[in-house]
């Protein structure tokens, strides 16, 4: 799935456009990284196949679309932009067929920067494949 940004900073300087492109940049960066572990063959599901087929985005369409483009898990994340200097991402895995979380976490980074956001998928990449390492999938 693409991933999202909810951002309750209050900051007068709009940042749309730079965010609209780190998040795209996490989403691709993120698909590619775990492809690269050798555990995954990810993709970006675009936004606008999600607009059309789940207008209302809830949960059982989104899986229901996932399932449709052949996914056995869909990634689902939000980065929250609470500040200036700090954001979360919240990050889960959930299998298409029983909706349920193989993988949740919900991490903070610091700065809203270009390299922050990339450290931040970076260390994301590294705990989902932690996880499967120890549930020795």
């Amino acid at each position: 799935m693409p991933i999202k940004l909810l951002d309750t900073s209050g900051e007068p300087t709009d940042q749309a456009p730079q965010h609209g492109v780190r998040l795209a940049r996490m989403a691709d960066d993120l698909a590619a990284d775990l492809t690269r572990t050798g555990r995954y063959r990810a993709t970006v599901l675009p936004a606008a196949v999600l607009e059309r087929d789940c207008p209302t985005g809830k949960a059982a369409c989104l899986l229901e679309a996932a399932r449709r483009q052949g996914a056995a898990l869909v990634f689902v994340g939000v980065v929250h932009k609470s500040s200036t200097l700090i954001l979360q991402i919240w990050a889960r895995l959930a299998d298409v067929h029983t909706g349920r979380d193989v993988f949740s976490r919900d991490l903070n980074f610091r700065g809203d920067t270009d390299e922050a956001w990339q450290r931040a998928e970076t260390f994301l990449v590294a705990q989902i494949r932690d996880t499967d390492r120890s549930r020795g999938d």
